[in-house]
């Protein structure tokens, strides 16, 4: 019985793990995007914009998800490469000079 109960809690702590390992966290660049705002580094079409492309990169992991229920690596090495593309469009658009009046 005890054996059987350290398996289940094994199985359960990796599949837990697995599962946050798994989950694409945008909230820093969330965080980013307000710092952009209340500064006035962004204008307000850049602000529209990336907001609209962390939303398509959270939908397409939910695609990933939805497709199979987890995401294997291949699908996760693509959302990291979109996710850093993500990060290196937040800055350009921060340090571009445009500023909002």
């Amino acid at each position: 019985m005890t054996r059987i109960l350290i398996a289940l809690i094994t199985v359960l702590s990796f599949t837990s793990f697995k599962a946050s390992a798994q989950k694409l966290n945008l909230k820093d660049e969330a965080q980013r995007i307000r710092q952009g705002i209340k500064s006035g580094e962004l204008t307000g079409a850049e602000v529209a914009s990336l907001r609209l492309e962390r939303n398509q990169l959270r939908k397409e992991a939910m695609r990933y998800k939805l497709d199979d229920g987890h995401i294997d690596s291949k699908e996760m090495a693509d959302l990291r490469k979109d996710a850093r593309k993500f990060n290196r469009n937040i800055c350009r658009q921060k340090h571009d000079r445009q500023r909002r009046h």
